[in-house]
């Protein structure tokens, strides 16, 4: 499983022996279910082509993590549908995703771009589930969700009082049954007002453990009725965190509950994600924003940046200072920062370093909003401040 706690040790690493693997294992595929998958021949195919293209050097070192990596997908069996693997002489590293990664192989520094999109694309929400007995507050994330809070409608009618004695005279001969019609509807008022407590309960703690949680967006789910009367009861701060409405039956579970409403999350992060992109791209050059590899490389060497926007298949070459760690996309041998020797690397192995070291926070697009980025080198940032 994807650990966030654990991806920071990989993004500062200071290893340029690692072999990253990261792959569509989705056994849902069609194209997964022969023996064997797709997914495996292209690991085979792409593994020997990197060796191939690597110096003498590199070569060696990556070889054998390479035959490890291969008797390891071998025997695999994997209950996900995206697995990464980080191997070299003294580290092995697997991480089983319920979500497909993008097929790709890295040597040198830990590719760790395909694992933060994944927390990014599946960042937690809140759900409130509700129906006319149950109020649940789930946490959904990468793979499953968590109870934060449960309650349960409970009526103990026994202890409710209603009028009893002999009906009026005319209540008999009319057989309208007065009293029981009134009892009733005192029986059922009641039960309402018991029902509008759990509702309201359920509303103000949302918007409780959303504050202390610090989650910024919530779902509610439940029949129409429920739904909409727990919608109205929420408090400001907690209605300004909702971001959809999903209808469902009263019967479902938890993670039937999630399932529903995962579409409706990540809809929400897509347009999220186009929003932010087109800004970028709008204001480049003039007013806050920066696009491009050169140019954003440059603002992040300069701290300038307060958020990085990459794609999701963010794989250019650039050169890294092997003294300062400076990196450009300049061609030139030698460092303009101190002078060091140059390598050649890959953007998608830099940029989560180059984020943490600059303090800017990296959002990885897909869909739509990575296509409009990609006409720009799939990279562009927010900035702290402007220079002349």
């Amino acid at each position: 499983m994807l650990s966030l706690s654990e991806i920071p040790k990989l993004i500062t690493s200071n290893r340029r022996d690692v072999l990253s693997v990261s792959l569509d294992v989705d056994p849902t595929k069609p194209e997964h279910q022969d023996e064997p998958p797709a997914w495996r021949i292209w690991l085979r195919n792409e593994l020997r082509a990197l060796l191939d293209r690597l110096p003498d050097e590199a070569r060696r070192q990556a070889k054998q993590p390479a035959a490890h990596v291969l008797a390891f997908v071998e025997q695999e069996r994997s209950q996900g549908r995206g697995l990464a693997i980080f191997a070299a002489e003294d580290l092995w590293d697997v991480r089983v995703l319920p979500v497909p990664l993008r097929n790709r192989v890295h040597f040198g520094r830990p590719d760790v771009l395909p694992l933060l999109w994944a927390a990014d694309e599946y960042e937690p929400y809140a759900i409130l589930a509700v129906n006319r007995e149950r109020a649940l507050l789930l946490v959904a994330y990468l793979g499953g969700t968590a109870v934060a809070r449960a309650e349960v409608l409970e009526l103990d009618t026994s202890q409710w009082r209603f009028a009893s004695g002999r009906q009026p005279t005319s209540a008999r001969a009319t057989g309208t049954g007065a009293g029981r019609g009134e009892a009733r509807d005192t029986f059922d008022a009641r039960v309402d007002e018991h029902r509008r407590r759990l509702w309201q309960g359920a509303a103000e703690a949302a918007g409780r453990w959303l504050q202390d949680a610090r989650v910024d967006r919530l779902i509610i789910a439940g029949p129409e009725e429920a739904s909409s009367a727990v919608r109205n009861l929420l408090p400001e701060t907690a209605r300004s965190k909702l971001v959809a409405v999903v209808p469902v039956r009263s019967d479902l579970d938890a993670e039937e509950i999630h399932r529903a409403t995962t579409p409706m999350a990540l809809a929400e992060e897509h347009a999220r994600e186009r929003a932010l992109v087109d800004d970028v791209v709008a204001r480049a050059g003039g007013a806050g924003t920066v696009v491009g590899v050169r140019s954003t490389l440059a603002a992040l060497a300069r701290e300038q940046i307060v958020t990085l926007v990459a794609g999701r298949d963010a794989n250019g070459d650039v050169a890294q200072c092997t003294r300062c760690g400076h990196v450009s996309a300049e061609t030139a041998s030698v460092c303009p920062v101190c002078g060091g020797e140059l390598e050649r690397t890959t953007l998608a192995q830099v940029l989560p370093l180059l984020a943490r070291a600059s303090g800017a926070r990296l959002e990885i697009v897909s869909g739509d909003a990575a296509a409009t980025l990609r006409a720009h080198g799939d990279l562009g940032g927010v900035l702290r401040y402007t220079v002349p």
